[in-house]
């Protein structure tokens, strides 16, 4: 007996959003929402490696045979004038000067958009832009590097100067009484920690770590979204489906298999996942701060996080989808200043 289940027709609508490759919510009223976030699925250019290595080992034979050519006839080309052997070594290699304004190939084309989805904008639009600093000990030594460095001196002037002289006098007793027990105390560092804190203890002083916070990196910015939907008709059901599958598959990368005989293939790795261009727009014009294309690194779904209730046709009254992304590259100013990041 075959199975009614496979056999049922869907309706007209949704068979078209299952072949849809732009998905939007809501779709009953979508002009009550003129804030929309949209999500565009890039799909980068195959990088073809054979390519890359015939044209780089093109470049080495090239760069030989030009170098040979230019020493033996640089001179009977531009004669003496050094100015007209560095235009025709230039031309020699690159060919005729064109127009400035024309613009080098390049081996890798721009990213094209594969699927959209355009949904509601949610409440709480959260940017944050954070960098990273380090906290480092210069002690008393890069202290006095510090301090001659920012006045004009030299490094090893400071090194010698402001540590060894005032270990130095400290130990010869030049120095204060509590100079010298500092240098003391500087000067038992390597030794066991149980002696320095013996020291340390009969001195009653410890040395300055002259601390100084460092500028280190600049962190990757992260967005998280939270969506609610309740479907009001069957088709509005199935875009949902459609919308909450595209992410989860877009989260995930490709396998890269290799064919054994007798077995199923076995993956030998992973083809980067797509990233998303993510814009912020109202009444179809860009509104917010700029986002640099981005990963997807979590999709987290909830069904019936109120109440346990279907629709009629056994699909869920109200589903939940979180939504984590991260810049796949970090900012510097003139993103920000120049560029709308």
């Amino acid at each position: 007996m075959a199975d009614e289940t496979n056999t049922k027709v869907k309706p007209e609508g949704v068979v078209s959003t299952l072949e849809k490759k732009n998905l939007e919510y809501p779709l009953n009223n979508p002009d009550d929402y003129l804030g929309r976030i949209v999500f565009n699925v890039l799909k980068e250019a195959e990088t073809d490696l054979g390519n890359l290595l015939s044209a780089a080992e093109k470049v080495v034979k090239q760069a030989a045979i030009d170098t040979e050519e230019e020493e033996s006839g640089l001179e009977k080309v531009a004669g003496k004038n050094s100015e007209d052997q560095q235009n025709a070594k230039n031309t020699h290699r690159n060919g005729p000067v064109k127009n400035q304004t024309q613009k080098n190939p390049r081996l890798l084309t721009s990213v094209n958009p594969k699927r959209q989805v355009s949904l509601y904008l949610p409440v709480g639009l959260q940017f944050r832009d954070t960098v990273a600093y380090d906290n480092m000990d210069l002690g008393g030594m890069g202290a006095s590097v510090e301090g001659a460095l920012k006045s004009g001196g030299s490094a090893i002037n400071a090194l010698i100067d402001g540590g060894m002289k005032t270990l130095k006098s400290g130990l010869k007793g030049t120095a204060s009484g509590d100079v010298a027990k500092v240098s003391a105390v500087k000067l038992v560092s390597a030794l066991p920690d149980e002696v320095q804190g013996a020291f340390r203890s009969a001195t009653g002083v410890t040395s300055n770590p002259n601390t100084r916070v460092l500028f280190k990196s600049v962190n990757l910015r992260e967005f998280a979204f939270t969506f609610k939907f309740i479907a009001t008709s069957a088709k509005e059901a199935e875009e949902v489906k459609e919308i909450i599958k595209l992410f989860r598959t877009e989260l995930y990368p490709e396998n890269i298999t290799i064919p054994i005989t007798g077995a199923n293939d076995i993956s030998i790795g992973y083809r980067f996942p797509n990233k998303f261009q993510i814009n912020v727009e109202y009444n179809g014009e860009e509104i917010a701060t700029k986002i640099k294309p981005c990963y997807l690194r979590d999709v987290s779904v909830t069904y019936n996080n109120t109440a346990m209730a279907m629709h009629s046709d056994g699909n869920f009254q109200e589903v939940e989808m979180s939504l984590s992304f991260q810049e796949s590259r970090t900012l510097n100013r003139k993103d920000v200043e120049k560029d709308g990041f």
